[in-house]
């Protein structure tokens, strides 16, 4: 006769890190994308009071880069749409991380359980660098539940300008259109 709870060594524990095991060796080392990860310094960074533009002193500083394994990646080039800045074209990006290796570079995205928090501020607190441009997340969705814990992180960014990137010193290399 079974327990109501089977015990052994196959319960979920094991079988969510095997899949983040099996993510890492299988899809994100033979065929994934090594990206930069930066986080905003709010600590270090001096920015104009008024303006918010003007670098003043060091400007805004970002830690890093740590480096994170990327399970797929999706470019879509921009179009150029009106808004209120004109015509302004960048691409989006979005983004299949394995949620252990996202853990791993940025921790403060999680709860004391290990879920991604429901509000976070991505826009302005970090920064990826994929293949030579700098990009911004704007929305994460968690996905691959398996037992009570995700496996996988969707994000998706947005390319940022060349203009938007001349008041951060460690992405002036980026900044040449």
């Amino acid at each position: 006769m079974r327990a109501y709870t089977p015990g052994g060594r196959f319960d979920t524990d094991f079988e969510q890190d095997a899949v983040s095991e099996g993510i890492t060796a299988d899809r994100t080392n033979p065929t994934g994308l090594l990206a930069q990860w930066w986080t905003f310094n709010s600590a270090l960074s001096t920015t104009d009071p008024i303006y918010d533009v003007e670098p003043v002193g060091a400007g805004r500083v970002w830690s890093g880069p740590k480096y994170i394994p990327i399970v797929m990646t999706m470019i879509g080039q921009g179009t150029s749409a009106l808004n209120d800045r004109g015509f302004y074209n960048t691409d989006s990006l979005h983004l299949t991380i394995n949620v252990d290796d996202l853990m791993g570079v940025a921790p403060d995205l999680f709860d004391d359980k290990g879920f991604i928090k429901s509000s976070i501020d991505l826009v302005d607190k970090y920064r990826i660098v994929i293949k030579n441009e700098v990009y911004r997340p704007t929305k994460t969705q968690p996905a691959g539940l398996v037992g009570n814990r995700h496996t996988l992180v969707l994000m998706d960014c947005s390319q940022l300008a060349p203009d938007e990137l001349v008041n951060d010193v460690q992405f002036l290399a980026y900044a040449q259109p």
